[in-house]
Parts: structure tokens; C-alpha cells; sequence
């Protein structure tokens, strides 16, 4: 009996030791992250991720909504943009967080370089996937004072490129100032303006491959409208220079100016000046332009390259832009000056007329119909708001705080979703007005994208983008 007790103990400790010895086996090894040449999403980012997750978890310093845990989670980004911008680790919130916050540093050196190396080759996942290539429903936006052109997936509202039009293959000046935007015919490239005063020039720019195809120096250039079935592109002059007395056409595949007689310039009536305003007809018969100075609504026929009429519209109205009903028959003009929206009755070529104003107060900017064209949508730089009108009664309903502090500070540019679902509105915050969730010392005047609910008219979002949102214009490829 002795015997056998004494054998079950002695193989009892057996199997304690070895377990023991199991459970002290050493883990994985430790990944080095300086020695890496290729990267593996799975085996060397996602425990980056992890590791990264905790300490900002630990530090209370976690971006709202934004959930680490797979590639999928990550690209989705937080409650008020994306977390990472593929190609460009020097915007991208997870490496802005690991420079810029002292409590969130924690990450060696070592593994900071890796985090910005994975995203500047692209951000991809273990199918070498990048994230939102494929998307089809893009909002290109400039950052008039960080010369960016920021590309927003309009479905997932982050932003998923930036075309820094400073880098190797631009090489503009950081001073560029890109204003406005504008979709070519065929929709493989963007156009974008740059009033700076040294640059003066239009670039064409793959919608693609996001590089510089083409260019054209034009003094001061400003806003754009492109010819909806002829590679034409119109051009006006940016409002701050009064010397202006021209509005340019290019041909938009060659990016050389059309024959007018004046090398691709197209010369207002006498006397009238800064052509800042830039519209197009949907029949393609008739560009709009207006007089900034002289407050006068231009018309120019496209057949014949000429001013055809010029419709005064009141004293101190300063047209600053104009949008064309679906059905070509108004043309609604945001004026600066008087706070007021100017509509033009342009239904019958013989017989063009003001037909009505909707009184704003502020400076009305740019404006955007809904869907089905019964409401025009319009920011107010000078309110913090937009107003919605009702196109049949011409009646205003403002929104928004008003302060700047909800992101419509200082409203520029606004386009409409594909499905009419969401407004966005551009907003330049120079005064700082609406404040960063996070602040990292160099982005108190940060600028913003504002996305509206058409539905309710309420805020459902703000994208944080890098400083003064100016123009911006809808692709959809559907």
C-alpha cells in the first residue's frame, strides 16, 4: 500500500513539473521593427496597433468612435475624420498623436518610423489592398493655406488622399493657395485653381494616379466651369484684383487656350471689371460670369466665344458666385456686398431679367441645389451658418450656431452628395472659431468639411482637414 501511494505522488510531481516547465516556455519574439523589409499587415502592423490601442486607451487619450483592432475598424476613422491618410504619415491623426501630445509618446522611436513608413507606402492590409481605391463617390477640397487638395470618400466620410501640391512631381510653393476645383468632361482628371500671385496657374491632375498631368499660367485665376459635353473649361478672375477685365477659355484636353482673337481671353462689355463669378449652362449654350465692381450679370454665348448681354443687378451687390437651375431657366447669384441672393430669370435668350432676392444678411458664398432642385443650399461667410431657400417662395431658413464653433466657420465651398443624402460645406476658420478635438499646438485655424443631413438640416458631421477649406467640387463616377 506504502508502494503505491508513494508511486502516485511521485507521478503527481511529474505532471506538476511539467506543467511548470510548459507554462514558462518563452512567447513569440519580440518584432523588430527597424529590420523589417517587407511589411506584413497581420504579423507586423496589427500588433503595432494593439500595443499603440492600449497606450492611448491608458492615457485617456483614445480618438472617439475609432476602433484599432483590424485594418477594417481602423479605416473608418473616429467621430470626426479618418485616423490614417494613406501616403502622406504627416497628416495622418495615429502618427500626429505620437508627436505631438506628450502623453501619448510612448511608442519607441523605432516603431514610430515603422507606423509612418506602413502608411506612406499606402496603409494597406494583408491583400496589399489601399484603403478606399476603389471608391467612386469622391469630394475634392482645398486647403487654400496649406497647398492641399484634400480627397474625401463621400460614403465613408474620411478623408482618403491629400495631393500635396508641393511635392516631387508639382513642385508649387506651400504660398499656392489652390481656390476652387473642377471635374473634367470624362472625369479622369480634376482641375484645380491657384490664385497665389507668384503661381497663377490651373494644373490638370489625374483622378487616378493623383499626379500632375498638365498646367496653364493664367493671371490670377479663380473659379471654373467646365463644358458638359465639349472639352472646354472657363476660368474667371479672382475679385481682389480690380485690373481684371477677362474671362479665360482653354481647351481642357490640350490645357492650351481656345481661339478667341485674344489667345484664349474673352473680353468683358466696356467699362466692367473682376469677373470672379463662374457658372455654366446644363444645355452647354451659355457661360455666366458677373461683374464683382461694376454689379453687372454676364452672359457669354459658347458658340461664339462673346459676351452677348450684361444685366445690371443694383448698386454694392458684389456677385461673388452664381448656381444654374436643373432646367437652365435661373441662375441664382450669392452677393457679397448686400447680403442678398439675386435671382436671374435666363429662360428666354431675348427677354433676361432679376426676377427676385432673398435677403441673407452676412456675405452669402457658394450655393448648391438639392436633389431635385425645390431648395438651394448656401454657406454664409460672414454668419457661420447656411440657409436653405425654398426656390418656389423664395423663403430663407437659417442653421447652424452661428458662432463658427459647430464647424461652419467661415463657409466657402459646398457640394451635394450623389444621392442627395448629405451637404458638405467647406469652412476656412482663420479666426479659429470652430476648435480642434485635439490640440497639437500648430492647428488652431485647422480647417473643416461640414456634413448636413438634408433630411433634418442637422450637423452629422465635422471631417477636420489641414487649414483654410476654400473650393470644392463632387465626383461621381456612377
Amino acid at each position: 500500500m506504502k508502494k503505491l501511494i508513494f508511486m502516485l505522488l511521485f507521478a503527481t510531481a511529474i505532471y506538476v513539473v511539467s506543467c511548470g516547465e510548459s507554462s514558462t516556455e518563452p512567447g513569440p519574439a519580440p518584432i523588430d521593427y527597424g529590420n523589417i523589409t517587407t511589411i506584413d499587415y497581420g504579423d507586423h502592423v496589427q500588433p503595432l496597433l494593439d500595443e499603440y490601442a492600449g497606450i492611448l486607451a491608458a492615457n485617456n487619450i483614445m480618438p472617439p468612435g475609432l476602433q484599432m483592432d483590424s485594418w477594417a475598424n481602423l479605416i473608418k476613422g473616429w467621430e470626426r475624420g479618418e485616423a490614417v491618410i494613406p501616403f502622406d504619415a504627416n497628416n495622418s491623426l495615429l502618427v500626429e498623436l505620437t508627436q505631438k501630445l506628450d502623453n501619448s509618446n510612448e511608442l519607441t522611436d523605432v516603431k514610430i518610423a515603422f507606423l509612418e513608413r506602413w502608411i506612406n507606402e499606402g496603409a494597406k492590409n494583408d491583400n496589399d489592398e489601399v484603403p478606399y481605391a476603389n471608391s467612386t463617390n469622391l469630394l475634392y477640397v482645398c486647403s487654400q493655406g496649406e497647398g492641399l487638395v484634400n480627397v474625401i470618400d463621400v460614403d465613408a466620410q474620411v478623408v482618403i488622399r491629400n495631393i500635396d501640391l508641393t511635392a516631387e512631381g508639382f513642385g508649387f510653393p506651400a504660398s499656392a493657395k489652390p481656390h476652387h476645383v473642377e471635374i473634367a468632361r470624362d472625369k479622369q482628371h480634376i482641375f484645380v485653381s491657384m490664385i497665389d500671385a507668384q503661381v497663377n496657374t490651373v494644373a490638370k491632375i489625374s483622378t487616378s494616379t493623383y499626379e500632375l498631368v498638365d498646367q496653364i499660367t493664367t493671371d490670377i485665376p479663380a473659379l471654373m466651369a467646365h463644358h458638359p459635353l465639349e472639352d472646354v473649361l472657363y476660368i474667371s478672375r479672382f475679385m481682389l484684383n480690380n485690373s481684371t477685365t477677362s474671362i479665360f477659355a482653354i481647351n481642357s484636353d490640350t490645357m492650351e487656350p481656345l481661339d478667341t482673337g485674344n489667345d484664349g481671353n474673352i473680353i468683358l462689355p466696356p467699362g466692367l471689371t473682376v469677373p470672379h463669378a463662374m457658372a455654366m449652362s446644363a444645355d452647354g449654350n451659355y457661360a455666366y460670369t458677373a461683374s464683382f465692381v461694376e454689379d453687372q450679370f454676364l452672359v457669354v454665348n459658347h458658340n461664339t466665344k462673346e459676351f452677348e448681354e450684361a444685366i445690371p443687378l443694383g448698386a454694392g451687390k458684389q456677385p461673388l458666385q452664381g448656381s444654374v437651375s436643373d432646367d437652365d431657366s435661373k441662375v441664382y447669384l450669392s452677393c457679397f456686398g448686400t447680403g442678398e441672393i439675386v435671382v436671374v430669370d435666363v429662360s428666354d435668350p431675348t427677354n433676361r431679367f432679376v426676377s427676385g432676392t432673398v435677403t441673407l444678411g452676412g456675405r452669402p458664398w457658394h450655393s448648391v441645389f438639392n436633389d431635385d432642385g425645390t431648395e438651394l443650399y448656401v454657406g454664409n461667410l460672414m454668419m457661420n451658418n447656411f440657409a436653405v431657400i425654398d426656390v418656389a417662395t423664395l423663403t430663407p431658413t437659417p442653421y447652424g450656431a452661428g458662432d463658427g464653433s459647430d464647424g461652419l466657420s467661415q463657409p466657402h465651398g459646398i457640394a451635394i452628395s450623389p444621392d442627395g443624402k448629405y451637404v458638405f460645406v467647406s469652412g476656412r476658420n482663420t479666426t479659429g472659431a470652430y476648435v480642434p478635438y485635439y490640440d497639437f499646438g500648430d492647428n488652431s485655424i485647422i480647417g473643416t468639411v461640414t456634413v448636413i443631413d438634408t433630411e433634418t438640416n442637422e450637423i452629422a458631421k465635422v471631417i477636420e482637414i489641414e487649414n483654410f477649406g476654400s473650393g470644392m467640387r463632387m465626383l461621381n463616377e456612377n
